[in-house]
Parts: structure tokens; C-alpha cells; sequence
């Protein structure tokens, strides 16, 4: 009687391990992306990655898409077309169309996404210039299987060099729901040849993504940031002017840029934030205070004399600042945050949600202050 009892025990656990898969069976999903679709609203597409055996079997990538309504049902359509079970857990960036981001018609498709298993709310989330597709096999290289590159390359990007945004979605969605400020994500793109000035305008820069001048075995690039007003995107900042608007949120850490100076020669710099930004705001007038410094790493000797080259470097930056902010206040995009500032004078959530911040914000007069210390390590006066 007792044998009987134990066989009947263990049946669950012999049913339990006769439905189990072999780690295998499962494909992971690295990168998702949505777009809109031709026939149905949305098209959704997964960079799937096939573990190999053995550690001389090379990562397998594969792109696939599927159009759907909805989230759940690309789900449902990838799984079906695919012979291995999806996995979405390993999953770390989601590129989103720029399409769908200028008229604001991603906000329905996440509305159901995000709370479904596998999918959770931090993903690293890029603006892509679509084909999304396209973008993902840019991705694909022998020389990076396993996409170690991608995965970290915004957050390498804007933590080295600071010509990206680093936003998760949880940060993206909360922006969008919250007029204290706007959106900037890190903006992708297949490598062109041709480029375009950004919402400043002036002089073309490489920096804006789908627009670099490179050769690589990566085809797809992350660099320069697509900027929001609310739920639409309302255009793109390359790589430098990116940088600026860090600086004045205070997530810039380091960077380069080069200067021309007034005898034509080029001025080579590392910058890096000395302390924290300070912004006050008061009476539709704010200040922002900035603390740099600033190594030259060319030419090696100082081209003037000490005092007016900080000076001149000093003037460039608070004059490209001001730039930046009238081209960000002409399509009512509020990324440098100053609704922040505002929403902190009110004393109550309603009385804010009744103050008109965007009409505010566009006739903001900013004044931009640079303290700038020129690095011991510098030659010259």
C-alpha cells in the first residue's frame, strides 16, 4: 500500500518534467521595435538570438516581424512563425519608429505592451529612422555575436562621451504623462552619407543617427537624440547639442568637442563636469549656472593667451546654449526641464495642473553662466 502511495506521489512530479524544455528549445529576443504596419496598425520586430551548443558555436541572429493590433497578438503571430519558443527576459532595447513617434500613435500600442511576461519597463529605448528591420540586421556582425556592443552602446555613449541620451522606458512613459519635462531619446539609424543639420541648424554635424560618415561591420549607428514635445517627437539634436542639454540636466559627465577660433584654426577639447548644475527660476526668468573644465588635447600649445582663450571657450558655450534652448522653445520641447523649476513654486498638484506651462516655457528667458577652469595639463601662456 505504501509503494502505491509513493508511485501515485510522484506522478505530478514525472508530468512536470515530461512538459519542461530543454534550455534549447527557447530563442531569446535582444531588441524589439515597433512601427506602423502596412496592413494592420503596428509592425512589430524581434532581433531573435539562438544560443549555440557549445562555446565554439557561434551566437545565431535572425530578424523577424510580424504585423499585428497589438502587442499580444505580435506576440502570438512571432511565436507561431518561429520553431523555437521566444523569450523575451533577455531583452534590452526597444527602438521605436520614428513614424509613429512624430504623429504620437505609440502611445496606444504600449497601452497594452508593457505588464505582459517577458516585457518589463526599463528597457533601454532608442528612437530608429525606419525600417526597424533594417536597423536591426545593421546590428548583426560576426565580429559581435552575442550584440554585447548594442546592448550597452547608449549607455556607453552617454556616459563617455555624452553625444546620446541614455531613457528608459519607465522614464520615457513617465515623461509623456508628466509636463514637468519632456522626452529625449538616443536616436538610431542605418550609416548614410548625407547630412542634415538638426533642430538648431547652422553647420551639418555627423553625430545625428542615420547620418555618419563611417565604415564599419556594424551597419546601424546610436548617436545624436530625438527630442519630445509630450507624446510626439517633435524633431532630432545631434551629438553636440545633445551634450549641451546633458549638461544642464546635469547627466553629462564627460565629452569632446571642437571649437573654430577666430583665426580659423580648430580647437580640440575633453570636457568634464566639475559639480552638479544649479537653475533657479523666478518670474518667467531663469539662470543656469555650469561648471566645466576643460582640457586641451590640441594643438598642444595654447593658441592665445590663457585668460582670453577661457574666455572665448567660455562665450562659445553660453552662446550655443542659448541656441539650443530657442530651438527647443520653438517646437515646445522642454527637455533641459525647467517645468521642474516651475511645478516646485506650487503648492498643490491641482494649482499646477492648472498653471499653462508650455505657454510659459516658450517666452522663457534663460541666461546660461559657464564657469569654465582650463586643465593643469594644458601647454602654453
Amino acid at each position: 500500500m505504501r509503494r502505491i502511495l509513493l508511485i501515485l506521489c510522484c506522478i505530478p512530479l514525472l508530468c512536470g518534467c515530461m512538459k519542461s524544455k530543454n534550455i534549447d528549445e527557447y530563442a531569446y529576443v535582444l531588441n524589439v521595435g515597433v512601427e506602423r504596419g502596412t496592413t494592420m496598425p503596428y509592425l512589430v520586430t524581434a532581433l531573435v538570438s539562438v544560443p549555440g551548443g557549445t562555446e565554439d558555436t557561434k551566437v545565431e541572429n535572425r530578424v523577424i516581424t510580424a504585423e499585428a493590433r497589438s502587442f499580444s497578438e505580435a506576440y502570438e503571430t512571432l511565436n507561431a512563425m518561429y520553431p523555437s519558443r521566444l523569450s523575451f527576459a533577455r531583452a534590452s532595447l526597444l527602438a521605436i519608429g520614428e513614424d509613429l513617434l512624430r504623429d504620437g500613435t505609440q502611445t496606444d500600442f504600449f497601452d497594452f505592451a508593457f505588464g505582459k511576461p517577458d516585457l518589463w519597463a526599463n528597457l533601454r529605448t532608442v528612437a530608429v529612422k525606419p525600417p526597424v528591420r533594417g536597423v536591426f540586421e545593421g546590428w548583426i556582425s560576426e565580429a559581435d555575436p552575442s550584440l554585447r556592443k548594442i546592448k550597452t552602446a547608449a549607455g556607453d555613449l552617454s556616459d563617455e562621451s555624452g553625444i546620446t541620451a541614455d531613457t528608459g522606458y519607465s522614464t520615457y512613459a513617465e515623461a509623456i504623462g508628466d509636463k514637468r519635462f519632456d522626452a529625449m531619446l538616443a536616436y538610431a539609424g542605418v550609416n548614410e552619407y548625407g547630412l542634415a543639420p538638426d533642430l538648431v541648424g547652422g553647420e551639418a554635424y555627423p553625430y545625428v543617427g542615420g547620418s555618419l560618415l563611417i565604415e564599419s561591420t556594424l551597419k546601424t549607428s546610436i548617436a545624436g537624440s530625438a527630442v519630445f514635445d509630450g507624446d510626439r517627437m517633435v524633431g532630432i539634436l545631434d551629438g553636440r547639442h545633445t551634450m549641451e542639454v546633458l549638461m544642464v540636466t546635469g547627466a553629462f559627465r564627460k565629452g569632446e568637442m571642437h571649437f573654430t577660433l577666430p583665426d580659423g584654426s580648430t580647437l580640440r577639447a575633453a570636457l568634464y563636469r566639475m559639480r552638479a548644475p544649479k537653475v533657479r527660476l523666478k518670474n518667467g526668468e531663469a539662470t543656469v549656472s555650469l561648471y566645466l573644465e576643460a582640457d586641451v588635447l590640441e594643438p598642444t600649445e595654447l593658441p592665445m593667451e590663457r585668460d582670453a582663450l577661457k574666455a572665448f571657450l567660455t562665450e562659445q558655450l553660453e552662446t550655443e546654449l542659448g541656441a539650443v534652448l530657442v530651438a527647443l522653445q520653438r517646437v515646445g520641447s522642454d527637455v533641459m526641464g525647467f517645468g521642474k523649476y516651475r511645478a516646485a513654486q506650487f503648492r498643490s498638484v491641482p494649482a499646477w495642473e492648472a498653471c499653462d506651462w508650455k505657454t510659459e516655457y516658450r517666452s522663457l528667458r534663460v541666461t546660461f553662466s559657464v564657469t569654465l577652469m582650463l586643465s593643469r595639463g594644458a601647454k602654453g601662456a
